[in-house]
């Protein structure tokens, strides 16, 4: 497979991906969320295939307005409702308040949703973790792709931001020249 095209083909999962994520993360908070790990590296997850993973916080202070449980209910409801498969809620006994809801979209390359609500005295917080479906492909070839051969030159890489609102449109790797690639073009 030609790089362009195993660029592209990378590409399309990963905003298919985040897209699915960003859809989850609006039934919790539509505003800025945290970007703990945006999603762009991959990992190697078996001989010659690849797959994503991105994680989302909650910025601090924020405060859920329901019990984590209510919270884990209407979000699963919200995700069983649009396609989503496999969603379970579940709870800890004991003194542990945090409430997890879990969900897949293959189709749209979510191999895994995790969403962890927990409770807090001064502010609540919810993580988002996924991990996209496993696909074909290199994935050091992917990651030389995404970060434009290594051959970054010019101006320092611009920085990923620290808040994102989940309907930005995601970038996917950098061009040469250090800026960040939207709709898998260079510009």
């Amino acid at each position: 497979m030609a790089d362009e095209e195993l660029f592209e083909e990378a590409r399309e999962a990963n905003v298919a991906f985040k897209s699915a994520v960003a859809g989850a993360q609006l039934q919790i908070l539509d505003g800025d969320w945290r970007n703990l790990d945006y999603g762009d590296s991959p990992d190697e997850c078996g001989e010659g295939r690849y797959e994503f993973a991105m994680t989302r916080g909650t910025p601090e202070g924020w405060r859920i307005g329901e019990t984590p449980m209510a919270t884990a209910d209407r979000i699963a409801g919200w995700l069983d409702e649009n396609g989503w498969t496999g969603v379970k809620a579940r709870g800890y006994s004991g003194d542990i308040a945090d409430v997890v809801v879990e969900a897949k979209y293959p189709s749209k390359h979510v191999e895994l949703l995790i969403v962890d609500i927990s409770p807090g005295e001064l502010f609540d917080s919810v993580t988002i973790y996924a991990t996209s479906t496993c696909e074909p492909g290199d994935y050091l070839r992917v990651f030389d792709l995404v970060y434009a051969d290594g051959d970054l030159s010019g101006p320092p890489v611009e920085m990923l931001p620290e808040l994102e609102h989940p309907t930005a449109e995601p970038s996917f790797g950098f061009t040469k020249d250090g800026k960040r690639r939207f709709g898998g073009g260079d510009e």
